[in-house]
């Protein structure tokens, strides 16, 4: 796996989860940025995550299935590939049906345009984990209402200028 590699300790998070610290060399190596996604591999086992910055320094998320399937635990050290991750992840992709609905709706496709990119995931991955064609209709149509309402400013974002 093409990247830059490190080892590092796996760390608990207070309220649950794991992470690694990045070191600052690794993250200027690969070019990473705050709030930047990452693909790589934990011992082998390949993940997918997202960086985070505390007090200066890097920190990864780990994935709980990609520490079972790694065989480690909080504590162990634990070698790791990272690289900037460009592929868009299933729920950036906006389906076909949603983006007509958006697109009939000009109050709703403004509202969608300033959600958070997050809080936009979180929509398609309504719409996508539909099993029935009616409930994904239901789900759509019940968004556009919603975005046809207006965003509360906490679920809004603005891209950076530079």
């Amino acid at each position: 796996m093409p990247g830059e590699r490190f080892k590092a300790k796996l760390e608990p998070v207070p309220h649950g989860g794991l992470y690694v610290v990045v070191p600052a060399k690794v993250a200027t190596a690969a070019g990473l940025v705050y709030g930047a996604r990452v693909r790589g591999t934990v011992n082998g086992v390949p993940y997918r995550s997202s960086l985070m910055k505390y007090s200066g320094a890097f920190h990864m998320g780990v994935h709980k299935a990609t520490v079972a399937g790694a065989g480690v635990v909080v504590g162990d050290r634990v070698e790791v590939a990272i690289e900037v991750d460009d592929q868009p992840l299933p729920t950036d992709i906006v389906s076909e049906d949603l983006a007509r609905a958006l697109a009939k709706d000009p109050e709703a496709s403004a509202s969608w345009k300033k959600l958070a990119p997050a809080h936009r995931r979180e929509h398609v991955k309504l719409v996508i984990g539909a099993k029935k064609p009616e409930t994904r209709a239901r789900r759509i149509a019940t968004m556009i209402d919603t975005l046809r309402a207006g965003v509360p400013p906490r679920r809004t974002w603005t891209p950076p200028t530079d």
